[in-house]
This record gives structure tokens, sequence and C-alpha cells, in this order.
């Protein structure tokens, strides 16, 4: 089977599911793809290039997921949490899934343009104008894959409550902080959630159209289930 560029990009994403981003170069992809190095540098300038393409694997199935941008305002912060969690699921299914996609640019990953396209119309729809909107978006997506970013080299919970457990760890509040998580079992997806919704009540307090009085109301600590 010839050699494309989506090809290349899958088995970039299962050599990184086996031996993790750092070990990743192409001229190590080409070798398991048993081609030279310069067949894939025909389809990749550098590294950057591949991670895109790889980025593009990634994103590509959210954004066809993802309902059309909303019409009345009132469901925009639905839609946008939405949209959030399924990017954070996404990038967190792959193993150093958000290390992929964090410099990926928008001229180079359609769907990572697509996305944030769709996201600035929500919130245009939700009265802001297109320059705070561009704004926000970002905001929005760099939460995103900073948080998932950290969640892929955080501890597993057993040893993260070793540690904080134990008389090394320096800092009393976090410590405390950390194991009423742990005891009320949070999952990294509550965590994630909580954040999002967050980021949706300050993004909704500052909406100008809006009457938002209620977004300021912090939420549930472990928000329910879906």
């Amino acid at each position: 089977m010839a050699l494309d560029r989506t090809s290349a990009a899958r088995a970039g994403l299962a050599l990184v599911s086996d031996v993790g981003l750092d070990s990743l170069t192409v001229r190590r992809l080409a070798g398991e793809l048993g081609v030279r190095a310069p067949a894939l540098y025909w389809h990749f300038t550098d590294k950057r290039a591949l991670l895109d393409e790889m980025t593009q694997l990634l994103l590509a199935p959210v954004v066809a997921g993802l309902q059309p941008t909303p019409g009345p305002a009132d469901q925009v912060w639905e839609w946008l949490e939405h949209a959030l969690v399924a990017v954070h699921e996404a990038l967190g299914a792959q193993r150093d899934g958000a290390r992929i996609a964090i410099s990926a640019g928008i001229m180079s990953t359609p769907a990572l343009g697509t996305l944030l396209e769709r996201v600035v119309g929500a919130l245009h729809v939700a009265g802001f104008g297109l320059a705070d909107a561009t704004r926000l978006a970002g905001l929005a997506l760099q939460l995103v894959v900073g948080r998932t970013a950290e969640e892929q080299t955080r501890p597993e919970p057993d040893a993260e409550l070793a540690i904080v457990n134990s008389d090394e760890f320096p800092y009393p509040l976090l410590a405390a902080g950390l194991r009423e998580r742990h005891t009320a079992g949070a999952s990294v997806a509550d965590d994630f959630r909580y954040g999002v919704r967050v980021l949706i009540a300050g993004i909704r307090a500052t909406a100008p159209t809006l009457n938002c009085a209620a977004a300021t109301t912090p939420p549930p600590a472990t928000p329910p289930p879906r």
C-alpha cells in the first residue's frame, strides 16, 4: 500500500502509544514503516509537521461529532461544555495526546481551525464581539490542552495519595485538599468538568448581552455523572 500522510500519521500515533512522544522521530517512524527517512520527509518537512497531522487525526472525529454552532444564545453554554469535554476525551485517550497537540497550528491542522471557528461562532452568538470571542476561544482550548497535559503526567491516584501523605510533602494545604478529593472519589473527568464549568461561569459573567448573575454561583465540587 502506498505511503500517504494519513497512514504515516496513524502509524505515528501507534508508535507514541508504544514508546512515548519523546522517543518518536521521523527516522524511527520510517523504520517502523519499512521505508527510508526521505520517503517521510517528502510528506513532512519536520517532526512538527508530523505532529500536526497526528493532531488532525485526533481532533477530526471531535469536529465531526459536534452539533453545528448553536443558534439560540441560551444553548451556547451547554454546547461549549460538550465541545471542550469532547476535546479533552480525545486527547486524553491517546498517550501524550495533549503534548502532540500543544503547538499545532490552525493552518496546518484544519480540524483545530474548524473547532476554534465554531467556538468563536458560539461565543459570538452569546453576544461577544469577534475580537473577544477569538481571545476566549483560545483561552478555552489552552485550558483543555494544558489540563490534559498535566493529567497525563500525573501519578495514579494511589501513588499520588502516597506522595501527599509522606513526611517529605511540604505543602499542608495542598495535601489536605488533595486528600479531600481522594476521599470524595473525584475522578479525572470530574476534576476537568469542574474546571470547565468554572471557566464557562466566568465567561458567562462577562457576556455582553446576557443576564448571567446565576453563572457566578460556583459549580458543585463533584459534578454529577452524565
